[in-house]
């Protein structure tokens, strides 16, 4: 994971910050970051984040600000992240490789104070921890709310489109997941011992109930709900957390 940590202009502000706790997968990371902050001023703690194990708020709670460096990569990691977040009454800022996005909104809409790419320079990270302490933003009102918005919008498609998927048949669902697995139409056949027009009659129904035009999309509906599998499909699936619509 690409970092500040290049970064060796002086702190233009010799005032101490209190306690920031730095959280990342890699502990060599977050131990660099801390040190970093720590030669500008701001007392910070090192702490490896593991998203599989659920951080107690009593926990982050005596921090001013906890920067978490997380890819955001999955459901699973942004599931995590979310959960992290909503649950810690401590101001969190959020440095991510994933662009800025819906994935950003939904951070945002957990209650992240902000989000900032991973290649931040060091100078721009203080500056962030200084203004999220003192009750500010990185992101302009306008801005924020824009990625809040792309962040419902995309739950709501991602809703659809479970729907849409919980509606194929269990031959339908085989045939998909197998196409998903990279088996042709002939391989299909062979597999289910069907005929072709059989095969291709199913394809066909699964592109109407997708709503989609070609059997590419139908794969990367399927891989958007997390997988070549659609055992989870009828379940309410992976568990987002559901903060606040903003206000219209």
């Amino acid at each position: 994971m690409r970092t500040m940590l290049g970064e060796t202009r002086p702190s233009q502000s010799s005032a101490q910050v209190g306690e920031v706790l730095v959280l990342c997968r890699l502990l060599l990371i977050s131990q660099a970051v801390s040190a970093a902050l720590g030669g500008r001023g701001i007392v910070a703690e090192a702490v490896s984040w593991s998203p599989g194990v659920r951080h107690a708020t009593h926990d982050l709670s005596g921090y001013d600000v906890v920067l978490l460096f997380d890819d955001l990569e999955d459901r699973d990691a942004m599931a995590a992240a979310m959960n992290l977040i909503s649950r810690s009454p401590a101001r969190f800022v959020v440095l991510t490789h994933r662009p800025e996005g819906a994935a950003w909104g939904g951070i945002l809409a957990s209650g992240a104070a902000g989000v900032m790419p991973t290649d931040s320079t060091l100078v721009d990270v203080d500056s962030v921890v200084r203004m999220v302490r003192e009750g500010g933003s990185p992101l302009a009102e306008g801005r924020r709310d824009a990625l809040v918005r792309a962040w419902f919008g995309w739950l709501a498609e991602d809703d659809a489109l479970r729907d849409r998927l919980a509606h194929l048949s269990p031959r339908e669902r085989e045939v998909l997941e197998l196409l998903a697995a990279g088996h042709r139409v002939c391989d299909i056949v062979d597999d289910l011992g069907v005929a072709e027009t059989t095969a291709r009659s199913h394809i066909k129904s699964i592109r109407r109930k997708l709503g989609v035009g070609s059997q590419v999309a139908a794969v990367a509906a399927l891989h958007r709900m997390g997988g070549g599998s659609l055992g989870g499909i009828d379940s309410a699936g992976l568990a987002l957390p559901s903060p606040r619509h903003p206000q219209e």
